[in-house]
């Protein structure tokens, strides 16, 4: 195979996996994954005569996704920790934990794709 052939099979692939890789983010979004996409974009952009460092940020971005844990990206007054999301109508024993930072609170609607834990600082 001759290398334009090659270079627009690989652009191809690249673009697949960019398309893919928005739509995965949708379904399960991390902060932690959304690091990884960007390197690998990045690394895509900056180094386009291999594509190997983007092939591996890319596939750590999907592991990152299934994470249990994700890191919430505001600070708070307390140290940083480990504390539970809690899904669905919060009672007002559970508002109290999250003003004390016990908890995190994630709405009402579940989709399946969220995390069980946030690192919050």
């Amino acid at each position: 195979m001759n290398q334009p052939q090659t270079t627009k099979r690989s652009l191809a692939i690249l673009v697949l996996l960019f398309a893919a890789s928005f739509f995965w983010l949708g379904f399960a979004w991390r902060f932690v994954s959304l690091s990884a996409l960007l390197v690998g974009w990045i690394l895509y952009f900056k180094r386009k005569s291999s594509i190997r460092p983007t092939l591996v940020a890319l596939s750590l971005f999907v592991p990152l996704t299934l994470s249990p844990i994700d890191v919430q990206p505001i600070h708070r007054r307390w140290p940083p920790r480990v504390v539970p999301l809690v899904m669905g109508l919060p009672t007002a024993q559970t508002v109290e934990r999250a003003k004390r930072g016990e908890q995190v609170l994630g709405g009402c609607i579940v989709t399946g794709g969220e995390p069980k834990y946030y690192l919050v600082w």
